[in-house]
C-alpha cells in the first residue's frame, strides 16, 4: 500500500510540475514591432549640423577611417540605418583606428573627448535599433544624439584649427 501511494504522490507531482509550465507559457505576451525609422523622420530632427572647415578636411582626408565615419553619418542622415543594426565590434574598431590614427595637427584633449562620445552614442543606437519593442520616437532620439555628437566633432575640429590660426603676441 505505501508503493501504491508514494507512486500516487509523485505521478501528483508530475502533473502538477507540468501544469505550472503551461501557465507560464500562457503568461507571455507577444510584443509589438516597432515602426521603421525613415529618412523622412530623420530629416524632420531638428540640430545645428556643422561640417568640417575646408582646411581641416584637407588634412583630415588622408584618415581612412575619419571618411569611412563621413560616409557612416551620410548614411545615417539619408535613413540608412543598416550599420547600426548588427554588433558592436565594427563600430568599436572604427573609433579606435580613428582615436589612434588621427593626425598630430588635429588631435587634442577635446577632440579625443568628442570621439568618445561619439563612440558612446553610436553604441547607444545601434543597441537601441537591435531591440524590437523600442518606440519609434525613442529610435528617433537616439539617432538625433549620434547625429549631434558628430556634429560637435566637426565643430571642435573647426574650432581647433581656428584658435591655431590665431596669432596671438604675448607681452
Amino acid at each position: 500500500m505505501k508503493k501504491v501511494s508514494i507512486i500516487f504522490l509523485c505521478l501528483c507531482l508530475c502533473l502538477w510540475a507540468c501544469n505550472t509550465e503551461e501557465k507560464k507559457e500562457k503568461k507571455e505576451v507577444e510584443v509589438p514591432v516597432s515602426a521603421l525609422v525613415l529618412q523622412d523622420d530623420i530629416v524632420k530632427l531638428e540640430y545645428v549640423d556643422y561640417g568640417l572647415d575646408a582646411k581641416a578636411k584637407s588634412d583630415i582626408e588622408s584618415l581612412e577611417s575619419f571618411m569611412e565615419l563621413e560616409t557612416i553619418m551620410a548614411e545615417l542622415k539619408s535613413g540608412n540605418l543598416s550599420y547600426f543594426q548588427g554588433q558592436s565590434k565594427p563600430i568599436v574598431s572604427l573609433m579606435k583606428d580613428l582615436r589612434e590614427g588621427i593626425p598630430d595637427i588635429v588631435d587634442s584633449p577635446s577632440i579625443q573627448a568628442r570621439l568618445i562620445s561619439l563612440e558612446t552614442k553610436m553604441l547607444k543606437l545601434q543597441s537601441v535599433l537591435n531591440l524590437r519593442n523600442i518606440e519609434k520616437d525613442v529610435q528617433l532620439e537616439y539617432v538625433k544624439e549620434a547625429l549631434v555628437a558628430y556634429s560637435n566633432l566637426n565643430l571642435q575640429i573647426n574650432k581647433k584649427y581656428e584658435k591655431d590660426a590665431q596669432k596671438i603676441e604675448k607681452p
